[in-house]
């Protein structure tokens, strides 16, 4: 069983196992989710990054030991504790920014990345070095949060369309919140390029570790 850390802190069950169904659904994967408390706005900066840092070593620990789960994935774009938590536990411990960078290469030499950070996630640039083509976040949204706005799917197709204009042979999502929102069943109906979802993406890694 793969076990999913979400670093948005939610009481929505719905929202809470949007992941997890993805991957039930698409790829009959069984998983269990958990969040981290007390972050309510997810992680989209430096400090939110800090604070969750311990809250998700703890988690790995607690899924590993409790839920006995063979996987941990952490399911943000900036792969918050990492590789820390390799360290604590001894199965696999992956997060989506990495397993999405590296599906995007691919398929792609050229690829638009869709974030909503102002900058995009560090790990992610560094996978795709030159093969980044340009990061872009839709306008007005700076958190997960943010994508639950009733106009924010048209702005982030918009923008994709804009990555795509300017010659991007593929797109990647930054956050994880485009799943949740089902961005990319938008997006196909209008782009003929490969968009890399982080949720599929982690579903296709935790798959070649079974």
């Amino acid at each position: 069983m793969l076990g999913i850390i979400r670093v948005l802190t939610t009481e929505d069950k719905a929202i809470l196992q949007e992941h997890s169904r993805i991957m039930k659904e698409e790829f009959n994967i069984d998983t269990v989710s958990r969040c981290i408390p007390e972050q309510w706005n997810g992680i989209h900066n430096d400090e939110t990054l800090e604070l969750a840092v311990p809250k998700i070593e703890v988690l790995v620990k607690s899924m590993v030991e409790q839920d006995g789960v063979s996987a941990i994935t952490i399911s943000c774009a900036a792969d918050p504790a990492v590789e820390t938590s390799r360290n604590l536990v001894d199965v696999p411990v992956y997060g989506a920014g990495e397993v999405g960078a590296y599906a995007a290469l691919m398929v792609s030499r050229k690829v638009g990345v869709l974030g909503i950070t102002p900058e995009i996630p560090p790990n992610i640039a560094r996978i795709l070095g030159h093969n980044l083509l340009d990061y872009i976040r839709p306008e007005g949204v700076s958190s997960t949060v943010d994508l639950l706005a009733d106009d924010a799917m048209n702005r982030a197709t918009s923008v994709c369309q804009e990555l795509v204009n300017n010659g991007a042979t593929s797109i990647l999502f930054a956050c994880t919140g485009f799943s949740t929102i089902g961005l990319k069943r938008e997006l196909v109906k209008s782009l003929n390029v490969p968009i890399i979802d982080l949720v599929q993406a982690q579903a296709i890694g935790y798959s070649l570790t079974k």
